[in-house]
């Protein structure tokens, strides 16, 4: 079995590192395995033992006559005893394999859910008020204070959202703009992937999404990046699907329509099936860039290789397996914790935490020092250099499907969410059926029209 990494090698740089390909839950998972072909060696030799037996009894039963008889049945008698030793010493060992495997296992899964809850109601949990950088929670206390994101809570989100009261989530047009074609120097390393989220942060235009694409060899190589929330200081929902209900639609919806208007950029942008997509996304973006993945994924159209988040809520979200995805978190930003649980340890995704504290004098505006893209620059950085093998593996791919010093062909895509469909002013003659309520002229005596929404359903 390959040594991971010594934890310590992670904290000196800064970093801890969870998940991957030679991630714990992947080690102890090949215990089971190992386990598992512990007991068929035992179920082996227990049946060459009951040959042996046979042959013995046969033996020995021959008479005085046959000397090479009696050797024969005294040598499969020490088979015999070997054999039930040897089976022993496996099934102890198997035993022990799946012990060890269920410990860990459990100590990571049903164990933590139930300390979270605990945390909240004992004394201990006072220690879950301590706050990070600039006063604002760590990412560990949101994590056990905030509940998962069930479907109670979706429920009630896509009520607020179906009667109108905010505006309704709208499928998304796009539009491709004039400066594609730029060239982009572009390194494969989860810096250099991260440094697109900054370029689209620092732009005035909103609602933008950025397609890469890197020549290598007979195969081309599509970096989506998708920006963080753009607050549009308005209470209803915007154009800009990437505005504060763009968190909404990432949560509650899994994405729809930001998947859907990924898929048409990409077609847009000249990409197949060959490609390899790589979905970049920061704080709103990491959000949507899981849920694309495995929305794309699931339909067949694209080959999306892998994912990187940064700051983002998305460890509840499921990814289909071959996937590679990769996690930047900080242990000071609450943010990637307000899914209220940890990201999956598992062969495919990788979670770095940063542990490097963030400045005193750090800025405190908008959702918290720990939060700022740059403290997640600073993260890749260290991720670039760290020797766990789990994130060499992962970053190499990387590396190799985009080698230092590519140029990138730059392509930028509008995305605003179509209006609302305006009611006719002129009523259309129906034949027929009577006309449901709702579609139903005002009574023709005193009052105001009351205005009636169709049933808004979410497509899942």
């Amino acid at each position: 079995m390959p040594s991971r990494w010594s934890p310590e090698d992670n904290s000196a740089a800064g970093i801890h590192v969870r998940g991957g390909a030679h991630g714990l839950t992947v080690e102890y998972r090949e215990l089971e395995s190992v386990a598992g072909a512990l007991e068929e060696t035992v179920t082996q030799l227990t049946s060459l033992r009951s040959r042996c037996m046979e042959m013995y009894l046969l033996l020995s039963g021959t008479g005085a006559a046959h000397s090479h008889a009696r050797h024969a049945a005294g040598a499969a008698e020490l088979v015999i005893q070997g054999l039930a030793r040897n089976r022993q010493e496996l099934e102890e060992a198997a035993v022990d394999l799946r012990c060890a495997a269920r410990n860990y296992l459990e100590a990571e899964g049903r164990v933590e859910k139930a300390i979270s809850w605990l945390a909240v109601g004992v004394p201990a949990g006072i220690d879950l008020w301590r706050r990070g950088g600039g006063g604002f929670p760590e990412r560990s206390v949101s994590e056990l204070v905030v509940p998962p994101f069930d479907g109670f809570l979706i429920e009630k989100l896509l009520e607020r959202l179906a009667d109108g009261r905010f505006g309704e989530l709208r499928p998304i047009n796009v539009t491709e703009l004039g400066v594609t074609g730029e060239p982009v120097p572009l390194t494969g390393s989860a810096r250099g992937l991260l440094e697109r989220s900054k370029r689209l942060l620092d732009g005035s235009d909103r609602g933008v999404v950025e397609i890469l694409t890197v020549e290598e060899g007979e195969r081309r190589v599509r970096i989506v990046t998708l920006p963080g929330m753009q607050d549009s200081g308005n209470m209803m929902v915007g154009p800009n699907p990437f505005d504060i209900y763009g968190n909404a639609e990432g949560r509650a919806q899994d994405s729809q329509y930001v998947a859907d208007a990924v898929a048409e950029a990409l077609r847009q942008a000249g990409a197949s099936a060959e490609d390899a997509v790589i979905l970049v996304g920061y704080s709103q973006g990491g959000i949507h860039a899981v849920n694309t993945g495995a929305r794309l994924a699931e339909s067949g159209e694209f080959s999306v290789e892998m994912v990187v988040t940064a700051g983002a809520p998305a460890g509840d979200r499921n990814t289909p397996a071959g996937i590679s995805v990769l996690h930047l978190e900080h242990y000071q930003d609450w943010v990637p914790g307000a899914d209220g649980t940890l990201n999956p340890d598992t062969p495919d995704r990788i979670t770095v935490t940063g542990r490097t504290p963030v400045p005193e004098d750090a800025a405190l505006d908008g959702l918290g020092p720990g939060h700022d893209l740059d403290v997640y620059l600073g993260l890749a950085d260290q991720a670039d250099v760290s020797k766990d093998p789990s994130l060499q593996e992962s970053l190499g791919y990387l590396a190799e499907i985009i080698p230092p010093s590519s140029i990138a062909a730059r392509g930028l895509f509008r995305f605003s969410r179509k209006p609302p469909a305006k009611p006719s002013k002129t009523p259309s003659v129906r034949t027929g059926p009577t006309p449901s309520p709702s579609l139903q002229a005002p009574p023709a005596s005193g009052g105001s029209p009351s205005v009636h929404r169709p049933p808004w359903t979410p497509g899942w």
